[in-house]
């Protein structure tokens, strides 16, 4: 039930904003499709950084056990940080390649 309250709140604040985008904001309706677009190509990159993170960070780990032959948890990898991280580097990304286009 609480995983259907989170829909309904982004339904409900999603239908908001794109009430105040057209009508307050001016912005065109059938530009929505390809800001959509933007948007799923963003978080494409997105995934692409956090399981790149995943995987150097992994790495990095399972070489500093084999070095130092001291126990390295991998929970640090468990952390939403992370996919906050690997989030803004895309971010950077989708917005330098937008400028340089």
């Amino acid at each position: 039930m609480p995983a259907l309250a989170l829909v309904f709140i982004v339904a409900l604040t999603s239908l908001g904003a794109y009430v105040i985008a057209t009508r307050g904001m001016g912005l065109r309706r059938p530009d929505l499709r390809g800001a959509l677009l933007g948007a799923l190509d963003y978080l494409g990159v997105a995934v692409i950084f956090l399981v790149g993170n995943f995987a150097l960070g992994l790495a990095i780990i399972l070489g500093l056990r084999a070095l130092t032959h001291r126990f390295v948890t991998v929970y640090v990898l468990n952390d939403a940080t992370l996919a906050v991280l690997s989030l803004l580097q895309a971010l950077v990304l989708h917005c330098w390649r937008t400028r340089s286009r």
